[in-house]
Order: C-alpha cells, then structure tokens, then sequence
C-alpha cells in the first residue's frame, strides 16, 4: 500500500450521521485517492458509529481507532497523529463538510518550505439562517482564529512540537468534559519555532448552525480557567495576536461592569448615596452593552435580551472568577 501524503485525523464521539456527512464529501475531493487517509478517532460514541465506519466502502483508506472511555477532543487529536503516516496532517471536526477543492487548496502551499500550517475557511452552510444568540456558530472568514475544525500541518512540525497539550482539555467535578484554547495554543507553538501559517479561503469546510442553550454564556465563563495557561506559555504571542475587544482573559465590554461597581461600592463605603445610584446605574448599562455586542450581528428579539441582561449582571464576575482560579492553578506553569 503506498505512503499517503496527507493524513486527516477527524475526532468524534455519537456524531455518527454528521460523521458520515463528511466523509461523503471527503470522497468527492480533488487529487488522487491512494494520496490520502483518514483517520476516524472515536472516542467513546455509543451511537453505532464503528458498526457504521464498518459498513463504509470509501476511494480512500479509512482508519479507524477507538477509545473504550471518551478522552477529550486533544487527546484524540494526538493519538490520530500517532497512527498518521503522511507527511501532511489535516485536522477536521466531525460535524463539518469540506468543498472538493479543499485538499488541493491547502496543500498547495505546503510546496513552500517555509510554510508549516495552513487554516482553511470556515463558514455556515449555504442557505443557513441568520444565526440567533443561542447559536453555536463557528467562521472564520480572514484568518488568525486557528480553528482545528479545519487546519493542516507538517507532521514533522507538529511532532516536534509537542502535538495539542492536552492541558486545555479537563473534566469538572461531575466528569464533564471541557476544552478550549488547544488550537491556538498549537498555533503559538508553531510560530514561536519560527514556522509560518497562511490563510486559504478556498479550502473551505462548512460548519453547521446548533442551538444552544439559554445559558450557554453562563457555563462557557469556566472558560477562562485555561487563560493562564495559554499567557503563560506563550506570553509575547498572547499579547500580539488576541485582541482586546474578545479574545484575552477579560474582554474590554466586561470593563464597563467591573468600573461600574468599584465606583458602586466606593459610594456605598463612603456614603454617597448619588454616586450609589449612579454605579448601580451604571453595572446595569455594561450589562446592557455587553448584551448588544453579543445580539449585534445575530437575530434577535426582546425575549433574548430579556434571557440575556440578569445574566450579564453576574457573567463578568464569574469569568473574574475562573480567570483567577487559572492563575492559581497554573501559578507555576510555563511553556
């Protein structure tokens, strides 16, 4: 059998039909099939996904490995790449579909010696709706997101660094899986040995529209607990590339609370009932301008900020706190 050339690693777990989508339209790819391997890493499905992977008959190898117990998106992300023979890894999530152009956009670049990784495009299925505030939404349309839902690399590089520290994937005290940052951090890892990652809009995958709970801001707060690992590894590239406005531990339309309520409680101890009024005011306006910048590009109706403005009174705070409880955790942390 001869050595694929590039290997995509596609991790899943009780995704069997969205996993079928996509390797339909993996079929459908430009460039020779026996270049090519896939590489299914199921991680704990109970939906019947291996029985199904077994029934398929695809133009290209198709590798499956399984894990009795779910491990977290890295963990699986890793041990495809300890299976992986081509010299080129992709890395595609499970509920995305790719354009027959995908590969050979991609790959192009890799003829540059100089180039180590390259992110594809990620937009919404043609004709999806306009997506609501409690919609799971995934695009990436410039660039410098470095999303693994789609992203390619040398696999020599991504062996010599380290593969995705599996440090970003935890489980909470109800054995709850969470993960968040292992790409960017796989990204700075990259750049900081002096490798370069380019953008292709055209190798493009769609990544659906899933509803998401009322709550979904609440519980994503936890977030922020994995933020001092991600500075601390990489403090020059964390300040450089994540703006302000989003991407850093506190986003800047937190501030406006957090002043709010100094001002609130340096009234209240010194007993300025005007200034009290105007910080309680004034917690409520950054709760209201938080709510707008999470509505601004969505459909939206009154309900949805109704669902949103209590619990953006109190979201700030909570990331304050899990941001806090990262730099404790990994006081002693470093790359």
């Amino acid at each position: 059998m001869p050595t694929p050339v590039l290997s995509i690693i596609v991790p899943t777990c009780n995704r069997r039909d969205l996993l079928a989508k996509l390797l339909d339209s993996l079929a459908q790819l430009q460039g020779p099939a026996q270049e090519l391997e896939v590489i299914v890493v199921d991680d704990g499905s109970t939906d019947g996904t291996r029985a199904a992977l077994a029934q398929r008959r695809d133009p290209f190898e198709l590798r499956v490995v399984a894990n009795d117990q779910p491990q977290g998106p890295s963990a699986a992300r890793n041990r495809g790449v300890r299976e992986a023979r081509g010299a080129l890894l992709g890395f595609l999530d499970s509920d995305v579909t790719v354009n027959p152009g995908w590969r050979l956009a991609a790959q192009k670049h890799f003829q540059n010696p100089k180039i180590t990784a390259v992110e594809g495009a990620t937009l919404p299925p043609e004709g999806s709706p306009r997506p609501t505030p409690f919609t799971h939404y995934v695009a990436n349309r410039r660039g410098g997101s470095y999303q693994t839902c789609n992203f390619l690399c040398r696999t020599r590089a991504f062996r010599e660094a380290g593969g995705f520290d599996e440090r970003f994937c935890w489980r909470d005290v109800r054995g709850k899986l969470w993960h968040i940052r292992e790409d960017t951090d796989l990204a700075f890892t990259l750049l900081e040995v002096g490798g370069e990652i380019v953008f292709e809009p055209d190798a493009l995958a769609w990544h659906p529209l899933v509803p998401a709970s009322p709550w979904v801001y609440w519980r994503e707060t936890r977030f922020g607990l994995r933020e001092a690992l991600l500075r601390r590894k990489h403090p020059r590239l964390y300040a450089q590339k994540l703006n302000w406005f989003d991407g850093r531990s506190f986003p800047v339309f937190y501030w406006g609370v957090y002043a709010a309520c100094g001002f609130l409680l340096a009234s209240l101890f010194g007993g300025w009932w005007p200034g009290a009024v105007l910080g309680l005011l004034g917690w409520g306006a950054g709760a209201a301008g938080s709510v707008y910048l999470v509505c601004r590009k969505r459909q939206w109706s009154l309900l949805d900020a109704a669902i949103l403005f209590p619990q953006f009174l109190v979201i700030p705070w909570l990331r304050f706190y899990w941001v806090l409880r990262g730099e404790w955790l990994f006081r002693s942390s470093g790359a």
